[in-house]
């Protein structure tokens, strides 16, 4: 009987020691899982399953985030924010399967969907070069990007390559692209990385050029990607803020070219795998 008792107090000290442990590491940063039903709420719950794909243009005093999704990452997102008084602010939202990235190779095996993946996609800054995307000011498909690459620095051009392993998680990158609408611009990346989920930030530290015409800032333009781990699907929210004014004779032109690039860059993430 004694050696009976015995072993049932030490289940359940076991027992409780295995409970306390897992709430400490869920305290201390362990990984977090989503579902869908967790993070994204209605009305666009029901939309974005139905359609896949949500956008929402605000308008000029609407600065509210609306298709945000509720991650640990969540208030960098909404703090990664312009101080303007006026620009341009557009969100989506995509849903994507797992299974229909994770196509199947020509030797019979399939691609690799892991977040390790996605940290190596999306640092992989040279991929980009010759992204196309759909321009609905111009109604035509154009290259977004004619040359991209990592840089040694914000003072220096000199062109690295991508830094695209290991962990993402606090890595900070510099950037060179040469758009088809704003000419050639420097970024700063900032990655952020954890079991289920990666955040990426994207802002400019030279000018915007539309021509002969400056149209953004340094650090006017502010670009977020945030893709969250759902189980079978991928939650993708990509948004962006400018900061810049807005002149009648090109601003239905300049917010085509900024909204065109949130498709563009998830049709680029997606043909990655």
């Amino acid at each position: 009987m004694m050696k009976k008792k015995l072993t049932v107090c030490c289940i359940t000290i076991l027992f409780y020691i295995g409970t306390v442990f897992s709430a400490y590491a869920a305290d201390a940063g362990g990984a977090k899982s989503y579902t869908l039903e967790n993070v994204v709420k209605e009305p666009y719950l029901s939309q974005l399953k139905s359609e896949r794909k949500i956008r929402f243009v605000h308008n000029q005093n609407d600065l509210q985030l609306k298709l945000l999704p509720e991650s640990a990452y969540s208030d960098r997102v909404a703090a990664n924010k312009v101080e303007k008084k006026s620009g341009y602010i557009t969100e989506c939202l995509y849903l994507v399967n797992k299974d229909d990235i994770g196509k199947k190779k020509t030797d019979g095996t399939g691609s690799d969907t892991s977040m390790t993946s996605i940290a190596h996609i999306l640092r992989s800054i040279s991929k980009m070069e010759g992204m196309e995307y759909y321009s609905n000011f111009y109604k035509k498909t154009l290259v977004l990007y004619s040359r991209t690459y990592m840089i040694a620095g914000p003072d220096d051009d000199t062109p690295v390559s991508d830094k695209n392993t290991g962990n993402a998680d606090g890595q900070i990158v510099y950037t060179y692209q040469h758009d088809h609408t704003f000419g050639g611009c420097k970024y700063v990346i900032n990655y952020y990385q954890s079991a289920n989920e990666i955040y990426a930030t994207f802002n400019n530290i030279t000018k915007m050029m539309f021509g002969i015409i400056k149209a953004v800032d340094p650090h006017q333009f502010r670009a977020n990607m945030l893709i969250m781990d759902c189980g079978q699907q991928y939650l993708v929210y990509i948004s962006t803020d400018i900061g810049c004014p807005r002149v009648e004779m090109i601003d239905r032109q300049i917010n085509n070219a900024f909204n065109d690039r949130l498709d563009a860059l998830y049709t680029w993430f997606i043909s990655q795998f």
